[in-house]
């Protein structure tokens, strides 16, 4: 199969499948098989596409933390003062 022809496929595919859940009217939160197919065929043509896809998976498997792991605390240095918060919501020093 040429590679004009498996990208008229690869539309046609992307057509069909917008008209399927047009009609089921679904609303799934996973990625298109359309769009996965042509990431891959674009993959398979750029070699620096390989690398974004590859990223975008280790990126996802990666846990996202907001924070270093320490509770958030407010050092005055010049005050000597030092605020915590308590789990009631209240600063004390």
């Amino acid at each position: 199969m040429s590679l004009p022809a498996l990208a008229v496929l690869l539309i046609g595919l992307a057509i069909m499948e917008l008209v399927w859940r047009r009609i089921r009217r679904s609303c799934k939160s996973g990625a298109p098989f359309s769009g996965v197919a042509f990431d891959e065929f674009t993959a398979f043509l750029h070699g620096g596409k390989r690398v974004e896809l590859e990223q975008r998976v280790t990126h996802s498997l990666m846990r996202e933390e907001s924070e270093d792991g320490a509770p958030p605390h407010h050092v005055d240095l010049d005050r000597g003062v030092v605020f915590l918060n308590r789990p009631d919501g209240d600063s004390k020093k």
